[in-house]
């Protein structure tokens, strides 16, 4: 009788401490609540920081693209009146050049040789618009490309913000 109250009593402890060390506890229910809340609300906050990111690289995105189309443009209205100077310095240049008109004296030379310079002047400016056209055109057409890049990675940084914040908001559930 002795050795069977004393197998009763080791098998109630060992059952008592046994389910003392499986079974959580209330503590120990709230607090791992407490931290799959703590880790629900960082997933939702950082799809939300991930989202205002997107959106401020789209808006960096969409200027860029703006001031690019300005560029290109500016770089068209500088090609366009160049050439129109070219063209028309170019004709006034050779139709001078051309007269076939006896020079009686120094000052007429001259005269003829300052019209002639300032027609090449104004010809070679119209050259530089022109060039400087195509630079500028070049330079919006990178902008534009850097903008769109900018926009397709932000659009990219809001759909997954919105993907996390979307989870953390599935795997919240509230306490009853």
């Amino acid at each position: 009788m002795k050795n069977i109250l004393l197998v009763l009593l080791f098998a109630f402890f060992a059952g008592v401490t046994g389910c003392a060390v499986n079974a959580p506890t209330f503590g120990d229910r709230v607090l791992a609540e407490g931290e799959s809340h703590i880790a629900i609300a960082e997933q939702w906050k950082k799809g939300q920081n991930e989202s205002i990111k997107g959106e401020k690289l789209v808006m960096k995105g969409r200027k860029l693209v703006e001031k690019g189309r300005a560029d290109f443009r500016e770089g068209e209205q500088l090609i366009a009146s160049g050439n129109l100077a070219v063209k028309n310095n170019r004709h006034a240049y050779q139709s001078l050049s051309q007269i076939a008109q006896a020079t009686d004296s120094a000052d007429t030379a001259s005269e003829r040789a300052a019209k002639l310079k300032k027609y090449a002047t104004a010809w070679k400016k119209g050259e530089k618009r022109i060039a400087d056209g195509k630079d500028l055109i070049k330079r919006g057409n990178d902008r534009v490309d850097e903008g769109e890049s900018d926009i397709r990675k932000g659009q990219k940084l809001i759909e997954r913000g919105r993907t996390n914040m979307q989870d953390a908001e599935a795997k919240y559930q509230p306490q009853k």
